[in-house]
């Protein structure tokens, strides 16, 4: 026989039992948003570019770099230009590569057009203090707030945004 006792712990076990699947449920599903590159994924907005013969502010500017999984997503929100690459981290190195601009032709074409060393040297990627295809950074500082790259005479500050 069942009494009222019995019956709010069956309750409560059934209500613990919910939650316990319910948020089993979120996390299997969610898995495939989960951070995988720690404090350096999110989107990043460049503050600065140093080099030995000035300080350029970029605040204003509204230049980013987003970084999830493997890919990285560099945004100028003044001009609207987008490039997207891969990186790899390691330690206090960064390399980013297979760096590729969206165009009329990518899309129709569904192929990546990967920026060129002409366009380098143009100057497609100023906005972002990146002047060669040789894009390997020295990781000098990365917290939750700050990332700053050193690359020979460049040195690009970024504020979590």
């Amino acid at each position: 026989m069942i009494n009222h006792k019995n019956h709010t712990y069956i309750t409560l076990f059934h209500f613990l039992a919910a939650v316990v699947w319910g948020a089993c449920l979120a996390l299997i599903t969610s898995c495939n948003k989960m951070p995988v590159n720690g404090v350096l994924d999110g989107q990043w907005q460049l503050m600065s570019i140093e080099t030995p013969d000035s300080t350029h502010h970029t605040r204003d500017d509204l230049v980013f770099l987003s970084v999830q999984l493997q890919l990285t997503q560099w945004n100028n929100h003044r001009s609207g230009a987008i490039y997207f690459s891969h990186f790899l981290h390691k330690g206090d190195s960064i390399l980013f590569f297979d760096l590729v601009h969206p165009s009329q032709h990518s899309l129709d074409s569904n192929n990546d057009v990967y920026v060129t060393s002409e366009e380098m040297s143009a100057g497609e990627m100023d906005d972002w203090g990146i002047h060669t295809l040789d894009m390997r950074y020295r990781v000098q500082t990365l917290t939750y707030d700050d990332l700053v790259l050193e690359k020979v005479d460049t040195t690009l500050r970024f504020r979590k945004f």
